[in-house]
């Protein structure tokens, strides 16, 4: 199988799974930041470095849209993408204020410089090694100079599908070095790491990694 037929099989996998999911991720994970005191306090201390009103896209919103509700609740204007068009429909249908969009992270098709922040919690694991590299460099074209991104990636081994539901998803993790690597190798400055078990019961029960980068 050729490579580009690789990458059209691991996207599927993703709009198949999130299409089928979609409303259990909403009644899952719609009120998450409510209990993640960790999470909440790592997105407000990335917002508390951007100006008034900037513009953030987040990238994988899932039907709960839960960062781009707290970007938008924070005063910021706020866009988010997913490539489940079932994710959006219920976004959509369920919260105002936010520029919903069926979109692929690999064709972001914004014009550069369009965006103050880019967040990106749990969206970059769904993209296979060998376009790493376009994904890093879309980010740095549609983020304006001093930008900012914040991600949340899954800190293991894994490489391949999640099959513990009823349609298999594929997802990766990262490692600290592969991630620093990609982020420097594309024209950011690091700002913030953190690592953390999960120290809550009701999330997927995985080492997780927090990076903030500065788009130099």
């Amino acid at each position: 199988m050729c490579k580009d037929s690789i990458l059209a099989a691991y996207k599927q996998s993703c709009i198949d799974y999130y299409n089928h999911m979609h409303d259990i991720y909403f009644d899952k994970y719609h009120k998450d930041l409510e209990y993640k005191a960790y999470d909440k306090e790592f997105l407000l201390r990335f917002i508390g470095q951007l100006p008034l009103k900037s513009k953030i896209l987040d990238i994988g919103c899932g039907s709960a849209a839960q960062q781009a509700r707290f970007f938008r609740d924070m005063g910021h204007q706020v866009t988010a993408i997913d490539v489940s068009e079932k994710c959006i429909e219920t976004a959509k249908q369920k919260f105002t204020g936010i520029q919903f969009k069926q979109m692929d992270m690999l064709d972001m098709n914004f014009e550069n410089h369009a965006f103050n922040a880019i967040n990106a919690f749990y969206s970059f694991i769904h993209i296979p090694k060998e376009y790493s590299h376009t994904l890093f460099s879309l980010c740095n074209r549609i983020l304006r100079p001093n930008g900012l991104i914040a991600i949340a990636v899954y800190a293991d081994d894994f490489y391949g599908y999640y099959d513990k539901n009823e349609i298999p998803v594929f997802y990766r993790s990262y490692s600290q070095a592969e991630l620093t690597t990609l982020l420097l190798g594309h024209g950011f400055e690091i700002t913030h790491i953190d690592e953390r078990q999960a120290i809550y019961d009701f999330e997927f029960q995985c080492e997780r990694m927090y990076f903030v980068a500065k788009k130099q």
